[in-house]
């Protein structure tokens, strides 16, 4: 997609001045596949007794680690713990604790994701509550980082392209004079699942699709008499 506006007026006749600046708007896209499937995992205890609650969301923190020790399919870990209050005729009493937990995952297929809440399951106590997100298909950061890269050399091949067509076009020499990128479009996962609550049974993978990630940039050109 490209859109051109003429900026500067020529109060000379172009053969007098002979210079000419463009400001076009620019647009790139490359159609992406996703690779990685991605999911959260949430788990809720209420008890009277604190200690309870900590010695049952560790034991998940703990299966979450030894599935994976490196850190690299989840994120997070670290629980929230307050305290619970009833009110009656205007008077606060204490009924216990809530425990909070919260995962962020992506994994490379569902066998994966299968087998962590597998070792999840065998180590949750019955009073722990889980949510298991809906699971989609998305892209990595990584991938993410790779394609803005590779979109930006892109537009900068383009803009030397819309340059040359714009010599041809004047008669002028016309080159790039400043590319002011604007921001990606992240691609955005499709739902495929509805959100599970308590026990689990085997997952199957969402539907992947390919999606297109844009990337925008003002372009300026300068257009001057070509030297003999």
């Amino acid at each position: 997609m490209r859109k051109i506006t003429l900026v500067t007026a020529l109060f000379l006749p172009l053969w007098v001045h002979a210079t000419m600046n463009i400001t076009t708007n620019e647009q790139v896209s490359q159609s992406l596949k996703p690779d990685v499937l991605q999911g959260s995992l949430s788990f809720e205890e209420q008890s009277k007794n604190s200690t309870t609650i900590k010695e049952h969301l560790n034991l998940i923190v703990a299966a979450v680690k030894g599935f994976d020790p490196k850190g690299e399919f989840c994120q997070g870990g670290g629980y929230h713990l307050s305290p619970r209050y009833s009110y009656k005729d205007q008077k606060q009493e204490f009924i216990g604790y809530s425990g909070n937990l919260n995962f962020g995952c992506e994994f490379k297929a569902i066998e994966e994701y299968n087998t962590l809440i597998a070792k999840i399951d065998k180590v949750s106590a019955p009073s722990v509550r889980k949510s298991e997100g809906a699971l989609s298909w998305g892209v990595s950061e990584k991938t993410q980082k790779m394609v803005k890269q590779s979109l930006r050399v892109e537009l900068l091949r383009s803009a030397k392209a819309q340059a040359e067509a714009f010599s041809k076009e004047t008669a002028l020499e016309c080159a790039v004079e400043s590319v002011n990128f604007g921001g990606i479009a992240q691609p955005h996962p499709v739902m495929m699942k509805a959100m599970m609550m308590a026990d689990s049974v085997g997952t199957e993978s969402p539907i992947q699709r390919d999606e297109e990630s844009s990337l925008d940039a003002t372009v300026s050109y300068i257009c001057s008499k070509r030297v003999p």
